[in-house]
């Protein structure tokens, strides 16, 4: 394997777990806004989360699937919708 080659692969599962790990805390809202304070004390990090953040296509981190364990803690409405949502999306005519 070339030096540019396990760069590439390098760079790319370091973007699949940053992908997960924003899935999972956009998931839990408390979780959300605790780390969100937790960086916006440290302005030098803040600006490097809000630039990665800005740079990240948001299509990457909306494909990933819903965790199981999430869906597992919906209500029966809440399951409803979702599962509804789901049936929308699956025929909505693609462009």
């Amino acid at each position: 394997m070339t030096v540019g080659r396990a760069r590439a692969w390098a760079r790319q599962l370091a973007k699949a777990a940053a992908l997960r790990a924003v899935t999972f805390v956009v998931a839990r809202p408390r979780l959300d806004d605790f780390l969100r304070r937790q960086i916006y004390r440290y302005p030098g990090l803040a600006g490097r989360v809000r630039g990665a953040v800005a740079l990240s296509r948001r299509a990457d981190w909306q494909s990933l699937p819903i965790l199981l364990s999430d869906e597992a803690e919906l209500t029966d409405s809440a399951r409803q919708v979702l599962a509804d949502l789901r049936r929308a999306l699956d025929h909505e005519p693609t462009q």
